[in-house]
């Protein structure tokens, strides 16, 4: 359920040509994400004819994620998701989405697991001018590994500038619009809550339907019945590496993995398996994880194992190696 509220009286000289418009995105279109850890934060300016310089991105490495625009009723589970206007393949899952009125997420299907949206995501409305603001609530019901899983949240956004975005590689797009958001998910069952706070700026363009790029910081705090809660904190920045209508080679891992050499955490980025695992190079299992569908960004920690060489095997066979330093 959606609040939009607009501050026309304060930035009504820029309301003709300074507004987001809702893209166009077709079955056929292929793109790739990469992500990185780390990030330089971008200081706040004023509202339009920004530069949003963020070429140095990934400078210590980064993952690449390749999808793909389909049609929702090619889909098996497209009825599920009839009012989505395209779905989008990758990194394991099929996630399905509208534009038009707003940037809206209905949910998706990861290894055959149903995550419907009884009351849709709207990330914000089309148009969006710059210095309009606005909230929504949304709702899910699935069930993983026999467990009911009751998920609620909000999200607010706001459109902060417009500019001209400069991505690695000299890649850059004018009319680049940046606006603030804040999500917060919360999945409950009657084990205990597991809550996610994502808070960061989203290059939006309508050259492109999908984020140009996002500067984010992640905290989650999982609560059990019994004991005491666990909070994690850490970043993460993605970007459009590319935007084609033929599919590219799709060569590396479907899912990203930063930092790498790590410490005390890891952050998956774009792994939507059920489950990972982390093996020691004798074999030997060292931590088993449940995943979160749906998210974007996922921490797991690695305080309590030593330095080494590991390997990080989702439930889907696709592997990576991970070094832990001390």
């Amino acid at each position: 359920m959606k609040r939009a509220f607009f501050l026309l009286a304060t930035f009504a000289p820029f309301a003709a040509m300074a507004q987001l418009q809702s893209p166009t995105p077709e079955a056929g279109e292929t793109f790739v994400q990469n992500a990185a850890e780390e990030f330089e934060p971008l200081e706040n300016g004023g509202t339009t004819g920004q530069v949003f310089d963020l070429s140095a991105l990934g400078a210590n490495g980064s993952v690449a994620n390749p999808a793909a625009v389909i049609d929702v009723a090619t889909t098996p589970n497209g009825k599920v998701y009839a009012g989505a206007d395209v779905a989008v393949e990758g990194g394991g899952q099929t996630t399905y989405y509208s534009f038009g009125n707003s940037y809206e997420y209905h949910g998706g299907v990861q290894n055959n697991l149903i995550v419907a949206y009884s009351d849709t995501e709207e990330y914000f409305p089309f148009p969006f001018n710059i210095g309009d603001t606005s909230e929504d609530t949304f709702a899910s019901e699935y069930g993983t590994a026999g467990i009911t899983v009751y998920r609620t949240g909000n999200v607010e956004a706001e459109c902060i500038s417009e500019g001209t975005l400069t991505l690695p590689g000299g890649v850059s797009y004018e009319n680049v619009y940046r606006v603030h958001m804040t999500e917060v998910l919360v999945d409950s069952t009657f084990l205990g809550t597991y809550e996610v706070v994502v808070e960061g700026d989203y290059f939006m363009t309508e050259e492109i339907p999908f984020t140009a790029a996002a500067l984010l910081n992640i905290s989650t705090t999982d609560t059990p019945i019994t004991g005491d809660p666990v909070y994690t904190e850490t970043t993460a920045a993605v970007w459009m590496a590319e935007y084609v209508v033929d599919m590219p080679e799709q060569t590396t891992a479907s899912w990203a993995m930063v930092p790498n050499p790590a410490r005390d955490h890891i952050t998956l980025v774009g792994a939507q398996s059920a489950e990972v695992v982390i093996y020691g190079t004798d074999g030997r299992e060292w931590k088993r994880e449940m995943l979160r569908p749906g998210l974007q960004a996922q921490v797991l920690n690695t305080a309590d194992m030593p330095a080494g060489t590991y390997l990080v095997r989702m439930d889907d066979g696709q592997a990576q190696q991970l070094v832990i330093q001390r």
